[in-house]
């Protein structure tokens, strides 16, 4: 949980424009010690949820309540929403790679969604 919220930290750097991709990819890896595969999967995955879009990589379930939960506090309900939508469509991709169901990540949707 640790590497997620520093990564958290300086993906919200990225959005702002204050760095690119690349130079957050390497702050993560250099203050968190994640791998730059990883942070660059998280940033990925936090500009998608930030527009509301499907995004192809996994979080374990606990950095998704984590990233959910501070993308209310930080930038509000829309925000939320959005990034509970992305979520979402990220549920059903996964559904059509047969590959099983995220079903913990979809009961972190349903929660998020009813406790809003």
């Amino acid at each position: 949980m640790e590497m997620s919220q520093g990564a958290y930290k300086i993906a919200k750097k990225v959005l702002s424009g204050q760095l690119t991709r690349n130079e957050g990819k390497s702050e993560i890896n250099r203050v968190t010690g994640m791998n730059e595969g990883s942070a660059q999967d998280f940033i990925t995955i936090f500009l998608a949820m930030m527009r509301g879009e499907v995004y192809k990589r996994a979080f374990n379930n606990d950095t998704n309540k984590y990233l959910f939960e501070s993308i209310k506090q930080d930038y509000g309900s829309h925000s939320f929403e959005l990034a509970l939508n992305a979520a979402q469509k990220h549920v059903d991709y996964y559904a059509t790679l047969k590959k099983g169901r995220l079903s913990g990540l979809q009961e972190i949707i349903n929660e998020m969604r009813n406790s809003n």
